[in-house]
């Protein structure tokens, strides 16, 4: 089959453009997306870029066969507008659309890893001592939740299948007819499309290859906070990433999330698939270590390998970003004065986006006698009904239909089309990885296969706090986290249990990592299973030994056994207070000297199911 060949950040076709690693002027934040708004609510909200986004939506027509896919693909960029150029090479020729970055947003936010736990105190802690500062931990609280007509060109050696305005955007599709990059390359210079002088030896080896050309610059009066994502819909076409082209710019580590809807689980074809050892995940921190384990597993993979964080219904994004109750355009058509306006924006939750801003400043532009006061421009905006009653006849003419009208179109029509998109296919599918320049030496391909199971993107454990008949207190006792593949792990103080032992970090990051097919489980092209279960029994006679459990209380392995029942004779006695870095309270102690106090699990690791 044909492949898509799209990049998100294309910035070795950019020159100085950097599409893929740079920012939006934005303040800083963590994470995939900001979670916190600017204090001026006409200010852009940040986004954070920590790789490379892309929804795919497939479907196949039950008659016909053909496969169709769109890409939603989000573009970060930072510079001057007169230096955006985004070239990406197809197969096809396609139609070409805009998007919405709350797209990403919302579907990030339902799909995003999350590592919490339950606590379960077996028997009584010991009573904690008086403690002067208020707060502190809780016991039962659970971790934190760790994107026209063909014609030739007058060059002779380029085909032109479109062009026209997208957006904010004009936008070309092209094709060599002589099968060199130069009159290409010469036509797209002409044309305004700034091409980096590295780029020319990777456009021409696509061009070798037959591929055509999407070609997309933000038009004349158009700012860099107006762009949007790229929109592109293909027929006959399998979803790919060509990551040949992000490693002349790409960073080490890229993070790159795809977000696949079909009808069953989208899987790599030509990667291998992984899951992470989950023995190393910091359960009590949310999980924050995850990100480090999942670039060691795939590096361990040997780079080519993504991971799956999500795999189920695509309801879970119904009404996510369309219908909305709290728009109503009628409303702002009736709101006829700037000030009003602009309050109503406020009321319906429309600020934030990159595109409003762009629009505010056509529609209802800052006069230029405030400008020469000094008054920065958000400023103008948030303050509005000030300036409008002290600076009234100096306000340009204001026209709440036309200014509603390009509100419908540059932000109310990507958001329904992209709520179509997820409401037209029942399955959606989330896989991430992170891979160096040096590893990008293939193209990923996504398939599908129904034959294997949902996959949640919550993960929970639990820590059985061991106090006994309050033999410990709580952040002293030893504790049993049970995780949700079945792994037994035993520490000897709850409190210091967060951060995995020495130990066990020396063992592979790596589970498993599958090579998947369009049906079955496929197979274990790497299995560290065995590894990780001998390292995890080793570690937890080391604590079994280092509580000096009788022999009555272990496993003939010499591993924690199940007790019948109250403590332990000769179980050991952990003196002193509870000396943990969290705040106790009044909270139930845990107890850790009455290890034997499990209720189950007495081996290391039950084995999971694969």
């Amino acid at each position: 089959m044909n492949r898509i060949y799209y990049r998100l950040g294309l910035r070795l076709l950019l020159g100085v453009a950097a599409l893929a690693i740079g920012h939006r002027p934005a303040k800083a934040c963590g994470g995939l997306f900001c979670d916190s708004p600017p204090p001026n609510p006409f200010a852009p909200l940040p986004i954070a870029q920590s790789g490379e986004n892309i929804v795919f939506g497939v479907t196949t027509d039950p008659k016909t066969g053909v496969q169709t896919v769109q890409a939603h693909i989000q573009i970060f960029y930072s510079g001057p507008a007169a230096k955006f150029s985004w070239i990406v090479p197809v197969d096809a020729a396609p139609t070409v659309g805009v998007g919405t970055d709350q797209m990403f947003t919302a579907v990030a936010g339902v799909t995003q890893p999350s590592y919490q736990y339950d606590t379960s105190v077996e028997g009584t802690c010991k009573p904690e001592p008086p403690v002067n500062n208020a707060g502190g931990f809780a016991a039962g609280s659970g971790g934190s939740s760790a994107s026209a007509d063909a014609a030739v060109a007058p060059g002779g050696g380029v085909q032109v299948i479109s062009m026209g305005s997208v957006g904010p955007y004009d936008t070309a599709v092209i094709h060599s007819t002589d099968r060199t990059s130069a009159e290409l390359v010469q036509w797209l210079t002409d044309n305004g499309y700034y091409v980096g002088a590295d780029a020319v030896s990777i456009i021409n080896e696509y061009v070798l290859e037959n591929k055509y050309f999407v070609a997309v610059r933000l038009q004349n009066g158009q700012n860099v906070q107006s762009i949007q994502p790229v929109v592109l819909t293909f027929s006959n076409a399998d979803p790919c990433v060509p990551l040949r082209l992000t490693a002349i710019a790409a960073l080490d580590n890229l993070r790159v999330n795809l977000w696949v809807l079909g009808d069953s689980r989208a899987v790599p074809k030509n990667y291998f698939e992984l899951t992470v050892n989950e023995t190393k995940i910091n359960w009590q921190a949310g999980g924050y270590n995850y990100a480090q384990l999942v670039q060691e597993a795939a590096d361990e993979a040997g780079g080519n390998a993504f991971i799956a964080e999500y795999a189920g219904t695509a309801r879970i994004l119904d009404k996510a970003l369309w219908p909305n109750p709290r728009i109503d355009l009628a409303a702002l058509r009736n709101a006829t004065d700037p000030p009003s306006y602009l309050q109503q924006l406020i009321t319906q939750g429309l600020t934030g986006t990159p595109q409003l801003l762009a629009l505010l400043e056509k529609f209802i532009p800052e006069p230029q006698s405030l400008k020469d006061m000094g008054v920065p421009e958000l400023q103008f905006y948030s303050n509005n009904f000030t300036y409008w009653s002290q600076y009234k006849s100096a306000f340009a003419p204001f026209d709440s239909n036309m200014l509603t009208d390009a509100i419908d179109t540059a932000i109310m029509a990507p958001l329904r089309d992209g709520q179509a998109l997820f409401d037209a296919h029942p399955y959606l599918t989330r896989l991430a990885t992170y891979i160096s320049p040096i590893e990008m030496t293939s193209d990923p391909i996504f398939i599908f296969n129904p034959d294997l199971p949902n996959l949640s993107n919550q993960h929970r454990a639990v820590a059985h706090v061991m106090c006994g008949n309050q033999a410990y207190l709580y952040c002293d006792a030893p504790v049993q986290w049970v995780l949700p593949g079945g792994e037994s792990i035993w520490y000897q103080h709850f409190c210091a249990s967060g951060d995995p032992s020495d130990d066990l970090l020396q063992g592979p990051s790596l589970d498993v990592a599958y090579q998947r097919a369009e049906g079955g489980e496929g197979n274990h092209v790497a299995d560290n299973a065995a590894l990780i279960e001998q390292n995890l029994t080793k570690h937890n006679r080391a604590v079994a030994a280092a509580l000096a459990l009788p022999p009555s209380a272990l496993m003939p392995d010499g591993t924690p056994a199940t007790p019948v029942g109250g403590v332990m004779p000769g179980a050991t006695t952990a003196g002193g207070g509870g000396g943990c870095a969290c705040n106790v309270g009044d909270a139930p102690a845990g107890s850790a000297a009455a290890l034997a106090l499990l209720l189950g699990l007495a081996l290391a690791r039950t084995r999971r199911q694969r």
